[in-house]
């Protein structure tokens, strides 16, 4: 039960944080923190209850019977207490740096992994095999290193702990035997002080485990901390009225990461069912001006409005549910066609379903195959090619039928023609969505009732599509980027 919650509740955060947080977080990485790191503190859990308090219980009786039979014998019990309780704390302290690197490499193992089995194509096509498996292999050698230092300290203490108890149990015999001769003391309560002793050796045993585990629950909680601790969006405001004004406003917005300047005093308009692209060269912040419209982003300075109202008015649901965006790199769920294109907020009806697929031009392709709608498409589409990725995010993305549509740079693998026949389609379906595209191909910017160009953190307006584009390729051309 500790487990489940734990596990729902860091995944919830995770659904809270800001876009950026996926941005710096390797995926491999967080898949670590939601099942090794969450094991380990479940097992610390299980074992504090089960054993813990067992062993202090038999620890106190222990010391309460050898109180009984001698005084001067629990003297020698507490004389070695403190010397345990010092080892435990230097193993704590010890094995602490080596337990968050264990977890930290087994996140980075987890990424290694994911990237090769997604990216066989690439692995195997630039003969790339015997190379990923030196790179993994030595973060499995890392992970390793780490491991067998823990096991080799824990041997060293785990025997230390148990010495030290011998040890006071030998003194209690020699302590016992001086004081046979000279008082003619009952041998009956040394023998038993001495079994006593030697049952304590099982117990201490059990402390250095429970050490063990606590360190490794610690680095875990720690890196669980990480998730949880880091800042939520915020999602306070009003629901949104619609009215005659434009639905987009940016007024001198301006967004950097740490000293690059991405967006610079810039001003946007987009009118009711405007059709507006942007292009630049690479790198220029398309994806991030766009970004900022769902609210992915902070800005550092400057506003945006929907429909006449500051953004910071209204909760990100409110927002985001009338926004509609293909992004450019395509998720498709594993699941059904039915369920990839209704994924969101909302139940859809078949019919709905079927017309957002005919807007995005994937209708027929779905409806050659056996099972249709129902069609499963498998781990991150691998069935379907680059297309017909594209124009099922296309469909989810028109499905509600939203009051903004942003397409960032998401029908690069669609043919131009049929590229042109989904503008059209969305024109005539959609009336009165405001649509943004980010392209860099002649027929988005043709279509376009204005091109604007992202350059050196500034839009300006575009008059001659064709003499931008080759202005954009001569650019990437000089500077090695094609």
């Amino acid at each position: 039960r500790f487990a489940y919650e734990l596990r729902e509740d860091v995944f919830g955060h995770m659904m809270s944080k800001k876009y950026g947080f996926f941005e710096s977080e390797t995926s491999g990485n967080l898949l670590s923190r939601c099942t090794m790191d969450i094991e380990a503190a479940r097992n610390f859990v299980l074992n504090l209850l089960s054993q813990m308090i067992p062993t202090f219980l038999l620890i106190m009786i222990a010391f309460y019977f050898l109180l009984t039979l001698n005084p001067v014998y629990s003297l020698f019990f507490l004389i070695v207490v403190p010397l345990l309780v010092y080892l435990g704390m230097d193993f704590q302290k010890k094995q602490r740096a080596h337990w968050r690197r264990i977890r930290d490499e087994y996140g980075v193992m987890n990424e290694r992994l994911q990237e090769n089995i997604t990216g066989q194509r690439v692995v195997r096509g630039f003969l790339g095999e015997e190379r990923e498996i030196r790179r993994f292999r030595d973060t499995t050698d890392t992970y390793f290193q780490e491991y067998l230092y823990i096991a080799k300290l824990r041997g060293y203490y785990n025997n230390l702990m148990p010495l030290l108890i011998s040890i006071a149990a030998t003194s209690v015999i020699l302590y016992g035997g001086y004081s046979d001769i000279i008082s003619l003391a009952a041998v009956g309560s040394l023998v038993a002080a001495v079994n006593i002793f030697n049952t304590m050796i099982s117990p201490v045993s059990v402390m250095g485990r429970l050490i063990v585990w606590s360190e490794n629950a610690r680095a875990a909680i720690d890196r669980i901390n990480e998730i949880t601790q880091r800042s939520d969006e915020e999602n306070v405001g009003a629901e949104i009225t619609k009215n005659a004004k434009p639905p987009v406003i940016a007024r001198a917005v301006s967004f950097s990461r740490g000293s690059r300047v991405i967006l610079n005093d810039i001003s946007l308009e987009i009118g009711k069912g405007e059709f507006v692209a942007i292009t630049g060269g690479t790198g220029s912040g398309k994806s991030t001006l766009i970004g900022m419209l769902p609210r992915f982003y902070d800005l550092d300075s400057g506003s945006v409005y929907f429909n006449g109202e500051k953004y910071d008015s209204f909760t990100l649901p409110e927002i985001r549910r009338r926004i509609g965006l293909v992004p450019q790199e395509v998720s498709i769920l594993s699941g059904t066609l039915r369920e990839n294109i209704a994924f969101g907020n909302g139940e859809y009806t078949d019919e709905e379903i079927e017309k957002a697929a005919k807007i995005a031009h994937i209708a027929d392709f779905i409806d050659s195959l056996p099972e249709r709608y129902n069609t499963i498409v498998g781990e991150r589409g691998i069935t379907l090619s680059g297309g017909q990725k594209q124009r099922i995010a296309i469909a989810r993305a028109v499905i509600s039928r939203p009051e903004l549509l942003i397409f960032d740079d998401s029908t690069s693998s669609v043919d131009a023609e049929t590229e042109l026949a989904i503008f059209r389609s969305i024109r005539e379906e959609l009336k009165g969505t405001s649509v943004i595209v980010i392209s860099l191909r002649e027929t988005g910017l043709l279509f376009a009732d204005r091109v604007l160009k992202l350059e050196d953190g500034r839009l300006r307006a575009v008059s001659d599509v064709r003499k931008e584009l080759l202005t954009i390729v001569d650019d990437s051309v000089s500077q090695g980027v094609i």
